[in-house]
């Protein structure tokens, strides 16, 4: 390892383990190897993750404790990282990497402090749906990131001093990709988003985030919680929270609990918000499912 190398840094999992081929054979064809290979193994041992792979690679391995959750796994892999390298390449072990993906990311925080960039959706066995996750467009970047999520862990890249005023992370944390954006913001983070696709972003039935339809009334309820708890925690966990983000924060959660209040108490209105939701275009990005403004009139009083 050296100062001057980049950490590339994936999780990998049962759920994931048949994609694993997909994504090795995707890092192996980035166009730098100005790179350093971090994998964090969660119920999945090394020897396990490079059998599917098919070959033995040059890592660093960190295993997840039997009493971590998965966020403080994750961040005691974090920790180690900035001590090491300037900055960390987050991409997740069921996606694919363009072969620009490293190169694209580390020419953006010569200077930004983030990075994210577009992706191509994919399905389960890897077909192109022609279908693009992107930016919003006449949005800024922070009152996109304040109401929804474009900055994942499969699309990132941080400066490693600008991931370290973001410790500690919330042990629940299920949201840390938006944890991890919002806090960067507030801290007053430049950050960049690409509108070139460098990633091929997997949907498949153990996605947490779904972006395409058809969504589910189980899907809708279970995201709407996510949203709620994500809101919570940035309230109670950034101390820093800038006054401004803090009001526009408090404004998106009122606007989800009166959302999630409405579809709790009355199943016809989930389902007609679902059928609604289904035939809308399919240009979502994360969370943008939950109480969205195009269908205000179905939930709101």
């Amino acid at each position: 390892m050296t100062d001057h190398k980049s950490a590339l840094f994936t999780t990998v999992y049962p759920e994931g383990i048949r994609y694993l081929s997909d994504w090795h054979s995707s890092v192996n064809r980035q166009d730098t190897s100005d790179f350093d290979i971090w994998i964090g193994c969660d119920r999945l041992s090394p020897e396990e993750a490079q059998r599917v792979m098919g070959c033995q690679i040059e890592a660093t391995w960190i295993i997840r404790g039997g009493d971590e959750t998965p966020i403080q796994f994750r961040e005691r892999a974090i920790r180690r990282m900035i001590d090491h390298y300037p900055e960390i390449i987050f991409v997740d072990s069921d996606d694919i990497l363009e072969p620009s993906r490293v190169s694209a990311a580390q020419d953006a925080l010569q200077h930004y402090d983030g990075y994210g960039c577009s992706m191509n959706i994919i399905d389960e066995d890897g077909r192109d749906l022609e279908i693009e996750f992107m930016r919003p467009q006449n949005s800024d970047l922070v009152d996109i990131s304040l109401k929804n999520n474009i900055f994942g862990l499969s699309n990132t890249a941080y400066r490693s001093e600008t991931i370290k005023k973001c410790l500690s992370f919330p042990k629940m944390c299920v949201l840390l990709d938006w944890f991890i954006a919002i806090r960067t913001m507030s801290n007053g983070a430049d950050l960049f988003f690409d509108d070139i696709a460098r990633m091929k972003y997997r949907q498949y039935s153990a996605n947490t985030a779904r972006v395409l339809p058809p969504f589910s009334a189980q899907q809708i309820l279970y995201s709407t919680k996510l949203v709620l708890q994500h809101y919570d925690l940035i309230l109670r966990c950034i101390p820093e929270l800038s006054p401004s983000f803090k009001k526009q924060i408090l404004m998106f959660q009122d606007r989800v609990l009166l959302f999630n209040n409405s579809i709790v108490q009355s199943t016809e209105m989930l389902n007609e918000y679902i059928k609604r939701l289904n035939k809308l275009p399919a240009k979502h990005i994360w969370w943008s499912c939950v109480a969205h403004p195009d269908l205000e009139e179905i939930w709101k009083p």
